[in-house]
Formats: C-alpha cells, structure tokens, sequence
C-alpha cells in the first residue's frame, strides 16, 4: 500500500473511532445508543490496529517517520491506548462500575495516540 494512502487511510478510521468514543460519551445515559457507538468505536479502532500491524509485519507497509522521537513516544502511547481501549469494551460488556470511570483516561489516551501520529508521520 502506498505510504500516502496507508497514512490517511489509518487517520480517517482512527477518527471515526475518536467520533464514536466521543458519541458513546455523549449518549452514555442511553444504553442502546451508547452501546451501538462504542462497540462501533471499538471495531474501527482494532481493526485498524490490527491492519496497520500485519501489514508492517507481512506486506511491508510502512510511512516514512518524520519526527523519530515523536513516533517513537506515539508508539509507546499506543500500547497504553490499545489496552485501555480493551479494558474499556470488557468492562463495560460486564458492566463494571469501573467502565463508567475509564473514560476520563481512555479518551485522553487516544487523543494523544491520534495526535502523535499525525504530527510523527505525516507526509
């Protein structure tokens, strides 16, 4: 996949997650609705997750690092934001009471995440 494409493919799903999280907060006094947006933020988050990964893995992919340091601390971050993203979704499809707290760092996390990867990758 060309290098241009992958970044701004990954960016787009990686904020359509964002905009999910952000619908599953607002609606969060309406189980369906909060329900449907979260695992919805949750699906799009992993799945590009997982396909950014194999794809550096098996196919190759990659896009040019422009701030190494940055990319580097993004990276790192990521880690961090890939598990409280999984212990958001488990804790609240057990409904946790430790779900309706995990949003004041998850959400933060992965703005972070989002925002270091456009200013280490960008092209």
């Amino acid at each position: 996949m060309p290098p241009a494409l992958l970044y701004w493919t990954y960016l787009v799903v990686m904020t359509a997650g964002l905009v999910c999280f952000v619908q599953a907060y607002r609606t969060r006094f309406v189980t369906p609705v909060h329900k449907r947006w979260g695992i919805t933020g949750t699906v799009l988050s992993l799945t590009g997750i997982v396909v950014v990964l194999v794809g550096a893995w098996l196919g190759g992919w990659r896009v040019e690092e422009r701030l190494p340091d940055v990319v580097a601390f993004h990276r790192q971050i990521a880690y961090v934001g890939t598990a409280l993203l999984l212990l958001t979704a488990v804790t609240g499809a057990l409904r946790m009471p430790l779900h309706k707290r995990l949003y004041i760092v998850f959400l933060p996390v992965y703005v972070v995440v989002l925002v270091t990867a456009i200013i280490g990758y960008r092209p």
